[in-house]
């Protein structure tokens, strides 16, 4: 086949499939999503070129279906990419593919805390919520892999509130994640403020998962009252060792 007719081919190819996914249904992406995720779509309307879905968020056991759809749109202006947008984001998030990698635009993300819940059981048992803040920067993600140290992910948890205790706020948590090496990235969770110290660091590996140890105690120069309000949150968050809290997550 001469090149021509082989340019020609390859035109025709990537046309028909730009024609497919002007028409093709958005439910199409029910069947795309691995069943292990902790992220799902419940339903999907428009086209995978435009459209909107539904999203449920967390491990199979506590996912939990957000209130607004995730809309996207495919875009040619100024090269290929995919727009996304959500009542609980700062903006429209651009995922732009290259022939070099794919680059991510920063965003903000502030939703309830609630949706910690999602995460973990234990997490869930003692009802949060608050404000929690999630920010990432602009990112490439390609061959050459980002460099050790790289802040991925900045979660802030603001003004946080637990159903088993009075106590209102609990205080104001972060936790970072930053790369460490390829596929690998280090998580740190620390207390900005408040009589409940949490603190923390795992990892998260692509070929071994995820794994987090920490503590939870009730800050030592806290009155008695605090102190025995905290403890049904303490109990509800793993056992007791050396008057903490042990926190194990894989």
């Amino acid at each position: 086949m001469s090149r021509r007719r082989l340019f020609l081919a390859a035109g025709f190819v990537l046309l028909a499939c730009a024609a497919a996914a002007a028409v093709l249904p958005a439910r199409w992406i029910l069947a795309v999503l691995p069943g292990s995720w902790p992220l799902a779509v419940v339903d999907a309307t428009g086209t995978l070129w435009s459209g909107s879905a539904t999203i449920a968020v967390g491990a199979a056991a506590q996912r939990r279906t957000l209130p607004e759809p995730l809309r996207w749109r495919l875009s040619a202006s100024g090269g290929p990419r995919l727009q996304l947008s959500h009542p609980w984001m700062g903006g429209t998030l651009d995922v732009a593919p290259g022939w070099r990698g794919v680059s991510v635009s920063a965003q903000t993300l502030r939703l309830p805390a609630a949706a910690l819940a999602t995460l973990d059981a234990r997490i869930a048992a003692i009802g949060p919520d608050g404000e929690l803040v999630v920010k990432w920067p602009a990112a490439f993600f390609g061959w050459s892999g980002r460099p050790a140290g790289a802040t991925l992910l900045d979660v802030q948890w603001r003004n946080a509130v637990s159903a088993l205790t009075p106590i209102r706020p609990l205080g104001d948590y972060a936790l970072a994640l930053k790369q460490r090496g390829p596929g690998t990235a280090d998580l740190t969770l620390s207390t900005r403020q408040g009589p409940l110290i949490l603190s923390g660091s795992g990892v998260l590996d692509r070929n071994h998962g995820f794994r987090f140890e920490g503590t939870a105690q009730a800050d030592p120069k806290a009155g008695a009252e605090v102190q025995a309000a905290l403890r049904d949150v303490l109990a509800a968050l793993g056992p007791r060792q050396n008057n903490q809290t042990l926190l194990r997550f894989q």
